[in-house]
């Protein structure tokens, strides 16, 4: 029977960076892959079918990695305190939001049945496996150094992954800028969710669900409506985490 690899000597005495790098890992794997001219992978039956196949990959690699290195078991991969899902629902309410407030003044999600099913599934490939990389084998290589320290690194690290949105997918550097910050937040906020609740699997459904209502909504929601959640997001983040350390440790 073969077993997981001890992880290096190193990885103990810099969790954030090997956290990091595996945060970065997948982001090289997704945007990579993503990137390549594969019109065969985006069908008129299943537009979303794409994004499905290089979000597996990307899970697949990092899954791979965590378990060399010993740290699935500290990946929060099972359902954790199923009690403490209660704080999330805040973050529930921020992504139905997005189907009541744009933009365009029109409340709703558009899209034709088939586009929006399409969606939906890659959507949700895209939240569960980033948070397998981030909020869980990444968060749990960096816990070592703190809580605070590892859901501050690593929600950082995600939101400077979604500057490869303007690098590889022809956003405008302000709106990809924007995406860091956003994503900094929302990263360090799930984090902190991660920690108190134990399992990565209520923030996949929140992340993927998010994205979903985001693009689907008419429109995006007006900057004040961002900030706004950014501020709650960084805001709520920081209980859920104080609420975190006090139960469980730093």
């Amino acid at each position: 029977m073969t077993t997981a690899a001890a992880p290096p000597i190193w990885a103990s005495k810099h969790p954030l960076l090997l956290g990091s790098a595996i945060m970065v890992l997948w982001q090289i794997v997704v945007y990579g892959f993503g990137s390549l001219p594969l019109p065969g992978l985006q069908p008129d039956w299943f537009p979303g079918l794409g994004g499905l196949l290089t979000n597996f990959l990307g899970a697949a690699v990092v899954l791979f990695l965590g378990w060399r290195l010993g740290l699935l078991s500290a990946s929060a991969l099972g359902w954790g305190r199923i009690r403490n899902y209660w704080w999330l629902l805040p973050l529930l309410a921020i992504d139905l939001s997005y189907s009541l407030i744009s933009t365009e003044g029109v409340p709703g999600i558009v899209g034709s049945p088939g586009l929006l099913l399409s969606s939906a599934a890659a959507l949700a490939a895209v939240g569960i496996s980033e948070e397998i990389a981030g909020r869980g084998v990444g968060l749990a290589a960096a816990e070592p150094a703190g809580k605070w320290q590892a859901s501050i690194t690593i929600g950082l690290v995600f939101g400077l992954g979604h500057l490869g949105n303007w690098l590889f997918f022809g956003s405008s550097l302000e709106d990809a800028l924007w995406q860091v910050v956003n994503a900094s937040a929302a990263g360090f906020c799930w984090s902190a969710g991660r920690f108190l609740v134990g399992s990565i699997w209520p923030l996949a459904f929140i992340h993927g669900f998010n994205d979903w209502m985001q693009i689907n909504s008419p429109g995006a929601a007006p900057f004040f409506f961002q900030v706004a959640v950014v501020l709650f997001q960084i805001s709520w983040g920081a209980l859920l985490l104080s609420r975190a350390v006090k139960t469980t440790g730093a």
